[in-house]
């Protein structure tokens, strides 16, 4: 009977220590395939950064393009507007000479009075009268220029659109300024004209822009993560009417919170497609067309800073997506992407 116990108390202690092995080579096992978990995590999120960081360049590029495209119409007509003043202003002293010349003709009398016989008297009235003919005409004409009325109008013109580039590069130094842990109290309407300027290439000619903006709180935030979900969703809205169409930009206070609304007349989202637009790397375009990564991104920086986002769609009606952030009292602080 004790035999039998020894042999049992030998079998187990046995099996025990090959489980206890057993147990630390699945430990070691598992060790090894966590740290490869890691490594290859590391390398997706290496990948996926790189991707995301691949289409801000993208964003960018694109941004720099109609930005060209908006400098170049207020200073393609300044420079001819400054190019016609100075044919004007040229044409102007020819003028002024002629009136200077007319002068020097009216004193010339002055030496024939010397000489007064009377042929010198029939040729001074006869001067005197071609002289004030002459003065006369020089008078009129320089009177009656529109020279310097049209000179002036260029110039205000010119001056109008040297406005629109100063304001263009205001308006652009929120999308170029780069936020490390700079937080600011940021006016939503101010981002949302900002946006639809650098976007104007996009929408003018087929798109019709109703702005529905009223005087709600700031919100603290990074103004450049946020001009750039405003950009993105006015991107969206423009690319889902290829022809013609409305986009309406709203804002609003509720409580404790500023709304951004986004409403397009294009052709909708399809029932299938609505719960993946959010997802990293989810797109609908063709091949080489998109990343998939524009609403992603869009909704992430509105989550960092505390917010939310929602849609509301019609297929071949349009879409609606609204902003939610908290006003400045509330706000949380965002992270630094």
């Amino acid at each position: 009977m004790l035999v039998i116990l020894v042999l049992v108390l030998a079998a187990a202690a046995g099996f025990f220590f090959w489980r206890l092995r057993q147990a630390e080579a699945d430990k070691v096992q598992l060790l090894a395939e966590h740290q490869q978990t890691e490594v290859e995590l590391k390398q997706l999120q290496s990948s996926q950064a790189q991707v995301i960081h691949t289409t801000k360049l993208a964003s960018l590029g694109q941004m720099v393009a109609g930005v060209a495209h908006e400098l170049n119409t207020p200073l393609g007509f300044v420079k001819s507007n400054v190019e016609v003043v100075g044919d004007l202003l040229d044409d102007y002293r020819k003028l002024v000479k002629e009136y200077d010349i007319a002068v020097q003709y009216c004193q010339q009398p002055v030496d024939l009075m010397f000489g007064a016989d009377k042929e010198s008297l029939d040729k001074l009235v006869k001067h005197v009268e071609e002289s004030r003919r002459k003065l006369f005409d020089a008078r009129r004409a320089v009177e009656k220029s529109s020279l310097l009325t049209e000179a002036k109008e260029l110039l205000a013109d010119s001056a109008d659109g040297i406005t629109q580039l100063a304001s263009l590069v205001q308006n652009l130094k929120g999308f170029a300024r780069v936020d490390r842990d700079g937080m600011d109290l940021m006016d939503v309407n101010e981002g949302v004209e900002s946006a639809l300027m650098i976007a104007a290439h996009q929408l003018r000619d087929r798109i019709n822009v109703v702005r529905k903006l009223d005087s709600v709180p700031r919100v603290r935030g990074m103004p450049s993560q946020l001009n750039q979900v405003f950009l993105n969703l006015i991107t969206n809205a423009a690319q889902a009417m290829p022809e013609e169409g409305t986009l309406t930009v709203a804002t609003r206070a509720t409580d404790g919170n500023v709304e951004i609304a986004f409403s397009d007349t294009g052709c909708g989202i399809p029932d299938d497609v609505l719960p993946k637009i959010f997802d990293p790397f989810f797109t609908t375009k063709a091949p080489g067309e998109g990343t998939g990564l524009g609403l992603s991104i869009v909704h992430k920086i509105v989550k960092s800073h505390g917010g939310s986002i929602k849609v509301r769609t019609t297929p071949n009606r349009g879409s609606e997506f609204t902003v939610m952030l908290p006003t400045s009292e509330g706000a949380a602080r965002p992270t630094v992407h």
